[in-house]
């Protein structure tokens, strides 16, 4: 029997969901694979851990499963960033806090730049992918665990309402534990551009 998790994530596998100005694509194995590994072997990559892979490796890590599925997010027609969905029970993430039914985890790798960098492109994005989470396929929260020396992606994460609770070791990194709900993303404020990491305890019902 499909998970709830996997139930919910149904229609994401059979067609393409516009938001915005995204596309999202189910990741294509066959045809996407060899863009992705360029992608990942970029130095802004190196978060992922996955430089170097051969691209069998990386079909195998990417494969869709019942507990987690890749996007390809495009823009004016061009692929611009991957999205991996995942169920926080069945992922490594989930043995540092109380996992709830409706809880879905978010990886993203942003294409590498070509000619001049549109500001503020990548807070698009990622305001797309809670859309997506949150509204979309209607998880109660959506859950990261970026590394704790990926400065930037901290300030996206702040930006659309992602609040750290505690810095956690995985096995492969120093993370920290976010989570964003519908309604940290609705008041998320103007000033968020200003953010700054900020590690505390969140209320019992996180």
């Amino acid at each position: 029997m499909a998970s709830q998790w996997s139930r919910r994530c149904a229609d994401s596998l059979s067609k393409h969901i516009v938001i915005n100005e995204f596309v999202f694509k189910p990741l294509n194995l066959e045809q996407d694979i060899p863009m992705l590994q360029s992608w990942l072997n970029q130095n802004y990559a190196k978060f992922w851990g996955m430089q170097g892979m051969t691209q069998a490796t990386i079909t195998a890590a990417m494969a869709p499963s019942e507990h987690k599925l890749a996007l390809i997010g495009e823009w004016q027609a061009k692929p611009l960033f991957m999205v991996e969905l995942y169920d926080p029970a069945h992922d490594e993430i989930g043995q540092h806090y109380q996992v709830k039914p409706l809880d879905c985890g978010m990886h993203l790798i942003l294409a590498p730049i070509e000619g001049k960098p549109v500001h503020g492109l990548s807070r698009k994005v990622m305001a797309a992918i809670a859309q997506l989470i949150l509204e979309t396929l209607a998880f109660t929260r959506l859950v990261v665990e970026p590394d704790q020396q990926n400065h930037k992606i901290h300030r996206l994460n702040c930006q659309i309402g992602i609040r750290y609770q505690k810095a956690i070791q995985l096995s492969t990194k120093a993370a920290f534990l976010g989570f964003c709900s519908a309604q940290n993303r609705q008041t998320a404020t103007q000033a968020a551009p200003n953010c700054r990491v900020k590690i505390a305890l969140l209320p019992s019902h996180f």
